[in-house]
């Protein structure tokens, strides 16, 4: 693949990435702009289809690459879909329980990153560095009571950040997630 190439898959694979957390991100805080159910639903299932597609980019390249990003990808399409089969708008807002599955679905695409090398992909870092944070404190509320949301966002989170299986080929990019 030439580099001019490369450039341009890996700016329209940012600047998709950054739009769809932008969107999941608004959805998280109960913005859904005068939206009702079924066009949350498509705007959903438009960015389920685009990470599916996604996980061939890394593929492409001329290099050997894990298969972590693919995976990822392929996971958090499937809950994607799951999650947008679970909004409702009632009273004009987003239940709260959706609303923090968004800010989860939010943290887990933004550390989406085609940059194997450590630092490179700044944006990616950042949300890599809170779902981290989010799993610590995921760790330490497990131990307590629970209503049955909490169980059910902890199964969530824990399906979106610890499904990969590592490759053959994976990199020290792959080793802290």
């Amino acid at each position: 693949m030439d580099a001019t190439t490369l450039k341009a898959m890996r700016e329209f694979f940012a600047d998709s990435r950054n739009e769809f957390v932008v969107y999941i991100e608004q959805l998280s805080v109960g913005d859904i702009s005068c939206q009702d159910v079924p066009a949350i639903q498509i705007e959903l299932r438009r960015i389920a289809h685009t990470l599916s597609g996604w996980k061939q980019l890394q593929n492409n390249f001329n290099e050997p690459t894990c298969s972590c990003f693919s995976n990822q990808c392929c996971n958090l399409s499937d809950i994607i879909v799951e999650v947008a089969e679970l909004v409702t708008i009632k009273d004009g807002q987003l239940p709260l329980t959706v609303l923090k599955m968004f800010n989860m679905l939010a943290m887990q695409v933004g550390r989406l990153t085609l940059d194997d090398r450590c630092g490179k992909d700044q944006y990616a870092l950042g949300f890599d560095c809170m779902a981290k944070d989010e799993d610590r404190r995921w760790q330490l509320k497990s131990q307590g009571p629970d209503d049955g949301r909490a169980a059910l966002l902890f199964d969530l989170w824990t399906r979106m950040s610890r499904t990969l299986e590592r490759g053959p080929n994976c990199t020290p990019a792959c080793e802290g997630r």
